[in-house]
């Protein structure tokens, strides 16, 4: 049900709400386990919603039940939304180490293209915050290919976007007509790439 109103534009509010009630359910059914994924789902929502601190908290009583099962599917998705918790609050050194930890769950389990796009694209955006321009291009190039083969636009077009800030921050902005005007370039043509030109 939450994945069908998540279709729905601008129902951000509703799937909150929607997900509130069903934690309340599975308290009440001891649905443990489902009430464990209805509450990343919820971080997540919380993020998106701009209430930093309810995502916060939320995700670190998360972490504490999830490290005592063991589960990496959950842990490495987890951690990953605590890394985008802590960038949005500018703490760079626990973002990296909560994307770590995210990687580091993820070695034992089968991560999904997605998935890893979305640790890439997180990945590159540290980089840009300590300046390796070069590493941060690699990442979203990565993550773009992934959300470009998934037909996942608006992801692909941010990574794209990123891509062309990567190399205009690291001095190397002649680069940048290059994938504007490159295949992926003319696909995703738009208002973000043209920002992107009228930068250099």
């Amino acid at each position: 049900i939450i994945d069908i109103v998540a279709t729905i534009p601008d129902s951000l509010d509703i799937q909150i709400t929607l997900c509130e009630e069903v934690v309340e359910w599975c308290k009440l059914e001891k649905r443990t386990f489902l009430r464990q994924r209805i509450e990343a789902k919820l971080a997540a929502f919380l993020l998106r919603q701009k209430d930093i601190n309810g995502a916060l908290s939320l995700v670190n009583g998360l972490l504490t039940e999830l490290k005592k099962l063991d589960d990496k599917q959950m842990l490495t998705e987890t951690h990953l939304t605590e890394a985008r918790i802590y960038l949005a609050l500018e703490n760079i050194p626990k973002s990296k180490a909560a994307l770590t930890s995210s990687r580091s769950a993820a070695t034992a389990i089968y991560v999904v293209p997605m998935l890893q796009a979305e640790m890439d694209e997180l990945s590159g955006m540290l980089q840009v915050e300590e300046e390796d321009y070069t590493t941060s291009y690699s990442y979203f190039l990565e993550a773009f290919e992934a959300f470009d083969q998934a037909n996942v636009k608006e992801s692909a077009v941010r990574c794209l976007s990123y891509m062309c800030l990567s190399k205009i921050l690291g001095g190397n902005a002649v680069d940048v007509p290059n994938i504007v005007t490159g295949k992926h370039g003319l696909k995703y043509g738009g208002i973000h790439l043209e920002c992107m030109l009228s930068l250099i």
